[in-house]
């Protein structure tokens, strides 16, 4: 009688058991992929929704709201929402020239444009880069507001609520450059 392995049937179990082993690896590789790719797209979900949600109580608590510009728009509002702990702080949000940058401008005074001499007043929030497209459509009656954001490779950002106000509308783009902050030269 026979009571140990042959040394083929222990190479075989070996070839067996590495294979296992390969197969086990790759899979906890791809699992590690995997994992990170979930993680960068949450992130920029997270993302998403907080630039939404920002924008969102800027505008649905707002008392005035001012929408102007052609190609891309600027909001000017009044509102109560603020992340600078201003009192009712005046909001502006608007592309910058600048590669495309998406600013949030929040200030104590109503937008002027930016001095040396009134450059405090001023909180410059730099949301994202690459800001292909920022729209707000208002409907006729004013009570529904589309928000339609793009950046550089990245889906757009489609947002609709209901907030019924009085605003102001305007498509004039020279009405927009009086009334946004523009940063002083340094």
């Amino acid at each position: 009688m026979k009571k140990a392995f042959s040394l083929i049937e222990l190479l075989v179990s070996i070839f067996l058991l590495g294979l296992i082993v390969n197969f086990l690896y790759s899979a906890i590789g791809n699992l590690q992929k995997t994992n990170i790719l979930f993680n960068q797209k949450s992130q920029e979900e997270q993302n998403k929704q907080k630039l939404l949600d920002l924008l969102y109580d800027d505008i649905f608590l707002a008392s005035e709201l001012e929408i102007t510009g052609s190609k891309n728009s600027t909001i000017n509002l009044l509102t109560s929402n603020s992340i600078y702990d201003i009192e009712h702080p005046y909001v502006s949000w608007l592309v910058s020239y600048e590669k495309n940058t998406l600013l949030r401008v929040e200030s104590v005074k109503p937008f002027t444009k930016m001095t040396s001499d009134n450059v405090n007043f001023y909180h410059i929030t730099q949301v994202k880069e690459d800001c292909e497209r920022f729209k707000i459509y208002q409907s006729k009656d004013r009570d529904n507001i589309l928000i339609h954001i793009k950046f550089k490779d990245k889906e757009p950002l489609v947002y609709e609520f209901f907030k019924p106000m009085k605003t102001r509308v305007s498509k004039d783009v020279n009405e927009t450059n009086k009334t946004s902050p523009t940063p002083a030269n340094n």
